[in-house]
């Protein structure tokens, strides 16, 4: 009869090493920006990388500069709290999630809404904000790192929100930030970058 071994992932838990800014939104609410270093990393997924998609290949190197980018995903209070500032080319909806939780974050908004809610930020606080390019948002969640996930190989439900094994939505900090102190998930993540 064969044994069978169980392994255990190894994780990296990382204390955060790097300078932080909030910013009041009004009502209580508050966004806090992550100072992302200047850094190159290796974008994309590697040839050998199974679970890698083809339109994450080749892999290739990128340099970003530092950069200002949320610790989580747009909470739906915040959103909240930006769809009450003055329009600037559409309207916004307060509520326009699925699931619903001031630390939820906020969904089923579109491109040209995320886009609003930057411009509607950077009209109030006088500083440019807008969303993360894929190099910025890949190099801010990996947060330095060379595995697949910024704690490790393998991923599991108590790591992270993905491929349905939460049935909804969770709270923006259930899990562990990375070194940088962002917490961001594939199918969450709205993220504003003020230069």
């Amino acid at each position: 009869m064969a044994s069978s071994v169980e392994t255990t992932p190894t994780l990296h838990y990382y204390e955060c090493s790097n300078e932080s800014y909030t910013l009041a939104l009004g009502s209580g609410v508050e966004l806090t920006l992550m100072l992302i270093p200047a850094g190159e990393f290796m974008m994309g997924a590697a040839d050998n990388d199974a679970d890698g998609q083809s339109d994450e290949r080749p892999q290739h190197r990128v340099q970003l500069p530092k950069f200002l980018m949320g610790a989580t995903p747009v909470t739906q209070a915040q959103w909240r709290a930006v769809a009450g500032y003055d329009v600037e080319n559409i309207a916004l909806k307060a509520e326009p999630s699925y699931f619903t939780g001031d630390d939820l974050p906020v969904e089923r908004v579109s491109w040209r809404e995320a886009t609003e809610f930057c411009q509607r930020l950077s009209k109030r606080t006088g500083k440019l904000f807008q969303l993360p390019s894929e190099a910025q948002w890949e190099y801010a969640c990996r947060a330095g790192t060379e595995t697949a996930y910024h704690f490790g190989n393998q991923i599991t439900p108590e790591l992270a929100n993905y491929s349905g094994e939460v049935d909804q939505t969770t709270g923006v900090r259930r899990y562990f930030p990375n070194r940088w102190g962002t917490l961001r998930y594939a199918w969450e993540c709205v993220g504003m970058v003020p230069r």
